[in-house]
């Protein structure tokens, strides 16, 4: 997997352009924290914590 490549895609009309290491950097740090709070979510909600 090259890393130097370009991802390129529109939001809400404005182009957005990362190189792909940032792209999937952005995207782990994002599924660890929606994991996360999933997580402390159910712990909170039966009274573990």
């Amino acid at each position: 997997m090259k890393s130097d490549r370009r991802v390129k895609f529109r939001v809400g009309g404005e182009d957005w352009d990362f190189p792909l290491g940032t792209f999937v950097l952005l995207l782990v740090i994002t599924l660890v924290l929606m994991v996360g709070g999933a997580w402390l979510g159910f712990r909170f909600g039966s009274g573990g914590l």
